[in-house]
């Protein structure tokens, strides 16, 4: 058993926000490396679609905080 895993649902969540914040970060940094417009398009459409997964883990975790 790998002791290293999350065991709770917060803990999951919190690991999984952390996980979309660094591929988040890894689009936002190659946008700055990128020229060609459509992988820039790309880029950025996967770049906000980690932010909304963001947002949707932020507003799980905090409702399982109040609860």
């Amino acid at each position: 058993m790998n002791s290293g895993l999350p065991k709770t649902p917060i803990e999951i969540l919190r690991d999984a926000l952390v996980r979309e914040r660094q591929a988040h970060d890894y689009y936002e940094q190659m946008l700055h490396n990128c020229k060609s417009d459509v992988v820039v398009d790309l880029l950025e459409t996967l770049k906000n679609e980690e932010s909304r997964h963001l947002r949707l883990i932020q507003a799980m975790i905090a409702r399982m905080e109040l609860a």
